[in-house]
């Protein structure tokens, strides 16, 4: 079994709310359609020719995202305030640690092309503090054990110009 949330890169413009669940065992395929005919859990018209849409792209998509981010890392790995990056290499994901509270807040408050925001996978790059916003609900000594800490930022590399979005990081690091 294989699910994957369609809201995010399959969609890609953060205008869908579904997900996807494959399956290869026919009994169990089956099952799962009869379960969305019963109880309705169907992605709506609009929502499925949107995705059906946005998946001609994705392989172009998913290029950007990945070679943008690649040079974000570059960037963030040799600038002022960083502490450290999180990359696995793969997609438009990228974590990293600022150096202090004063820093996080001075960088939410000074990009300008980058949104701060609470999303992923889309066209736009977004930037949020996890530990205040997606792990919010998560007990704080979890988060901390995990490395969520509140200097820690996660950016949503876009489908906007690498260099556009180095020289918005720069100014906001105070570059």
């Amino acid at each position: 079994m294989v699910i994957h949330s369609a809201t995010k890169y399959l969609g890609g413009h953060n205008e869908i709310l579904g997900g996807v669940v494959v399956v290869k065992d026919p009994v169990l395929a089956d099952f799962y359609f009869q379960y969305t005919i019963t109880v309705g859990d169907t992605m709506s018209a609009l929502d499925s020719w949107l995705l059906n849409r946005s998946l001609k792209t994705l392989p172009l998509r998913m290029q950007q995202h990945t070679a943008s981010a690649k040079k974000i890392v570059s960037f963030l790995e040799q600038a002022p305030h960083v502490e450290k990056v999180l990359y696995p290499g793969k997609a438009g994901m990228i974590s990293f640690y600022l150096d202090s509270d004063e820093e996080v807040d001075r960088v939410l408050k000074s990009v300008k092309l980058i949104t701060f925001a609470e999303s992923l996978g889309g066209a736009e790059s977004l930037l949020t503090i996890p530990h205040y916003q997606t792990h919010d609900d998560v007990a704080e000594d979890q988060r901390l054990r995990l490395g969520i800490t509140p200097r820690l930022l996660r950016l949503s590399v876009g489908l906007e110009n690498a260099d556009d979005l180095i020289a918005d990081l720069a100014q906001a690091l105070g570059e």
